[in-house]
């Protein structure tokens, strides 16, 4: 795929990713996550047994430390049918092809349609943003639910009735087509009719390309919330007003899904005698939402344009800042928000029914041993572990089927994902855990100690579950449980811990966790493991665009890592959501902050 200079490049890679992520900061969504956020008690070393309590180095990909996921919260997702059948490929090309036409245009509302069509949806966000900088600002409730959905980008994942989820499939938006002429140039062809909305004083009123090498710089900016999106771009040009060209660091199969990100904006290049360097105080895209109200820490409304050539099927979108779980479960039920993200009560007499069923690869409770002590240096006493654990009961029963097993990192179609007829060969036989203990010299029922943190009732019910299991394959845990803070700093990031259960590392691409989680001299390895095989066959995946052959080398990974035991999901949470009976066409996909879909939904009237 790449010369032999390949190599070189990729330790530059590695140690300039390193450097990066020391740089980042906290993501604004994940402030209930945060590792300050400490509970009132800490290190506590118990037997396994808990009250559930109601209630975060080397080859890197610079990722926020404290965007620890809740195992209750997730964020982008696949249908709960997990066939194979429901999952999709995506649609990096082959080396020297291009897609002509890949945008799909929302149509004009004729006449006809705009007798039915329209109103104003109104949906909730758990945060507020903290600026209006779109190269800056990485949280949620701006990029994607609030304000930052007035800007394009150069490409956005598909969506759409017709998209089965998950789906890191990309589209054009801002170009016309793409090609790859070699493993490290991307060439754009752009639009020359897309129009900037709400313009003043930024000189032309169309996009073009110098936008964009301008908007792209300010996210590469070092120090930038946004940066280690496009950790893998090199350089940026525009040899003309309707051309783009890229150059990757390294050949990276991810960078469509960083391209597409919904936190890869493009916004007007502002003349060199302007006040460049001052925070936007005001928003200036090319989508056709406009910004009509904010209200500090209160609501944001977005009303369409009648400038765009794309007009929306809504009159507006409401986004209300709701903090409390109760708060929104309430207004949903009353009427104040159209969409509902249902979340997990123990009294569940309100609960509505869900209308959609989303995972998010990625989000849920992983489990991990360290490699470089006993009793998980040794490989037969980790396969023990994994024989002694049954995760589909854990599924089933704190559950409620709202899970699925996965190796922890996002799989971008159906033949990557691990098939319950494969993994299952691994877990759920207390005998053959036994009899691996008995024929080792170690002492039975071996003493272990489990690792984790308070993350809700449903994950403090699994590790409770998941040490009972381990008592009846032969081991004898305790629990030591870490405040959030404790978590993040002691088990996280310096890998203390002999058995981990918890949230897993945050990731927006599949080499941001194949990479610095599961590479040997990965900077987030805290398994401590070293293995060659594993190591040549990431590094081989993660500079393959042809999708076959990615996903041949991901379903190898795969193999390896069950093999070995270092680390996997067994309990990858599904989200439910639902929407009024009037909302209409709400077919959203999530993947990177995608947020085109609101152009397509309307309401019912």
């Amino acid at each position: 795929m790449f010369d032999s200079s390949s190599a070189t490049k990729l330790m530059f890679l590695i140690a300039s990713l390193t450097v990066v992520l020391l740089s980042c900061v906290t993501h604004p969504d994940r402030s209930n996550l945060d590792g300050n956020n400490t509970l009132p008690f800490s290190n506590q070393i118990t037997p396994a047994t808990i009250t559930p309590i109601t209630s975060s180095p080397r080859i890197s990909t610079p990722i926020n430390l404290t965007e620890l996921p809740s195992t209750t919260v997730p964020v982008a997702t696949i249908p709960a049918t997990l066939n194979q059948s429901t999952l999709v490929n995506p649609t990096p090309l082959q080396q020297g092809s291009s897609s002509r036409s890949a945008i799909s245009i929302t149509e004009r509302i004729n006449k006809e349609s705009k007798q039915t069509r329209g109103g104003t949806l109104r949906a909730a966000t758990h945060t507020w943003f903290e600026g209006l900088d779109p190269h800056r600002e990485p949280s949620t409730s701006f990029v994607a639910w609030g304000p930052g959905i007035a800007y394009s980008r150069l490409m956005r994942f598909r969506s759409g009735s017709d998209v089965e989820l998950p789906s890191m499939e990309v589209e054009c938006e801002l170009c016309l087509d793409w090609d790859i002429e070699d493993s490290t140039t991307l060439t754009f062809t752009l639009r020359d009719d897309v129009k900037w909305q709400n313009q003043s004083g930024i000189g032309d009123n169309y996009v073009n390309a110098q936008d964009i090498v301008s908007s792209f710089q300010k996210q590469m900016t070092e120090g930038s919330p946004n940066s280690h999106i496009f950790h893998m771009l090199d350089k940026v040009e525009a040899p003309s007003d309707s051309e783009l060209k890229i150059t990757l660091v390294v050949p990276d199969a991810d960078v469509f899904a960083a391209l597409a990100d919904g936190r890869s904006k493009v916004s007007p290049k502002i003349t060199a005698h302007s006040s460049n360097q001052q925070m936007p105080t005001s928003v200036t895209g090319s989508t056709p939402w406009i910004l009509e109200t904010l209200k500090a820490q209160t609501m944001v409304r977005m009303v369409k344009s009648e400038q765009s050539e794309i007009v929306p099927f809504l009159d507006a979108i409401e986004f209300h800042l709701i903090e409390e779980p109760e708060t929104r479960l309430s207004a949903f039920l009353v009427g104040l928000i159209d969409i509902y993200r249902i979340e997990y009560f123990e009294d569940k007499t309100n609960s509505p029914d869900p209308k959609l069923n989303y995972i998010e690869p990625g989000s849920g409770i992983e489990i991990a041993f360290s490699t470089d002590s006993p009793p998980f240096n040794d490989p037969k006493v980790r396969a023990a572990a994994m024989y002694a654990l049954d995760p589909k009961e854990i599924i089933d029963k704190v559950w409620e089927g709202m899970a699925f097993f996965s190796l922890g990192f996002p799989t971008a179609n159906k033949d990557w994902a691990i098939h319950e007829n494969v993994w299952s060969n691994y877990f759920s036989f207390n005998d053959k855990s036994l009899a691996i203990l008995k024929d080792s010299s170690i002492q039975s029922p071996v003493p272990i100690t489990i690792t984790s943190s308070d993350y809700g009732i449903q994950h403090m019910e699994s590790v409770q579950m998941f040490a009972d299991q381990l008592s009846k394959g032969g081991f004898d845990p305790s629990i030591n449980l870490l405040s959030r803070r404790e978590y993040v700093a002691d088990a996280w990031k310096a890998g203390s811990y002999q058995m981990l259960i918890g949230p897993s590392f945050p990731q927006s691409s599949p080499n941001g966790y194949l990479l610095p989680v599961l590479h040997s001299r990965g900077a987030w390895n805290t398994t401590k493991h070293s293995d060659d095989k594993l190591d040549r066959l990431i590094f081989k995946q993660a500079s393959e665009y042809d999708i076959d052959s990615r996903a041949a080398l991901i379903q190898d990974i795969n193999i390896v890592l069950l093999k070995n035991g270092y680390r996997f999901m067994p309990i990858t949470k599904i989200q439910p959501w639902t929407w009024s009976d009037n909302l209409q066409d709400f077919h959203p996909n999530f993947a990177g902050n995608e947020y085109s879909f609101w152009e397509k939904v309307w309401i019912g009237r």
